[in-house]
């Protein structure tokens, strides 16, 4: 008998598990210590199909609303947009034949690559002991170390992540002058890759053009993030865009009732979040919870996901 299987027959029953992922490089990045290797990625997409039905995401969403979600139902999605997943995550969910949903942040298929990726060369760039960045209101970083420049990259991008795009950019061109890097350099993902990726399959979903907390920004700032994007990506893919992703994600946090009313005006069908917890049949289409089982064992991931199945996600009352 499978103690697993069995647990997730009576736990999982009438809910859906959202898996979240966001870089998948083709080795583990030691100063990007939460993203996967392709070979851990690998496993653990095995270990999903083991125990999961894994269903397109929209299909899933289809079956909340009818109260028809299959036994152990799952989905699996990633944010942002890399270079690296149209022949790394991209293949390895090809050859297990398991779908995906895509979401996409925009801006960088018009030069402007996101600002996490810009942070990241600016630490791989400097060589200095220390980068001075009492300019942006921060004490100096460290750099000494592999460990040092991870942990400064965390600190900055803590940091810049709830700093209104005005505000942001003209930080990171001033950190990028200071260590010798260009944000044209930084790698992003292509409209190649984009277009091979919606072709094999796979649903792209829209991330907003430049990734800001949408609670930053003003009305029609958030309006133009939330619906471009959309029109962006369908004008790409010549495909329907149906489904969006909150930026950072924490509801009531980084974004509010008035966002979610605007997801809707803007006419996608579903959204998401990064709030711990599973959907049911009374979740809401545009508060749909995620989960990113880190592991690294079986074991772990095992107590990670039941865990993850008592988390009660906070769902904001929605505007009529």
């Amino acid at each position: 008998m499978d103690l697993m299987r069995d647990v997730l027959q009576v736990v999982a029953r009438g809910k859906l598990s959202v898996f979240l992922f966001h870089k998948v490089p083709p080795c583990a990045d030691p100063l990007l210590s939460g993203d996967l290797g392709e070979e851990q990625f690998a496993r653990l997409l095995d270990f999903i199909k083991e125990y999961f039905l894994v269903l397109p995401l929209g299909d899933a969403v289809q079956h909340l609303r009818a109260d028809t979600l299959p036994p152990r139902s799952a989905a699996i999605t990633f944010d942002d947009g890399y270079p690296e997943w149209r022949h790394g995550a991209a293949r390895l969910l090809e050859e297990k034949s398991l779908p995906a949903t895509f979401f996409i942040t925009t801006g960088q298929f018009f030069g402007r690559p996101m600002w996490n990726e810009r942070l990241a060369q600016i630490v791989r760039a400097c060589t200095e002991p220390v980068l001075d960045t009492t300019a942006i209101r921060l004490p100096p970083l460290l750099m000494q170390t592999p460990k040092d420049k991870e942990k400064s990259l965390q600190a900055l991008e803590f940091h810049f992540k709830y700093l209104p795009p005005l505000v942001r950019d003209p930080f990171l061109e001033q950190l990028e002058a200071q260590v010798g890097a260009s944000s044209s350099s930084v790698p992003a993902m292509s409209v190649d890759d984009l277009v091979a990726i919606s072709n094999r399959g796979f649903e792209i979903g829209a991330h907003t053009l430049e990734h800001p907390i949408l609670g930053l920004c003003d009305t029609d700032r958030a309006r133009e993030e939330i619906g471009q994007t959309r029109e962006i990506l369908e004008g790409l893919i010549n495909k329907p865009v149906t489904s969006f992703a909150y930026p950072n994600g924490h509801p009531g946090v980084d974004f509010s009732p008035h966002h979610i009313q605007m997801v809707k005006q803007a006419g996608y069908r579903y959204a998401v979040t990064t709030q711990w917890g599973v959907a049911n049949s009374k979740t809401s289409p545009y508060q749909i919870p995620r989960f990113t089982p880190w592991g690294p064992s079986r074991t772990r991931m095992t107590l990670q996901l039941i865990r993850n199945f008592y988390s009660t996600p906070e769902h904001l009352k929605e505007l009529g």
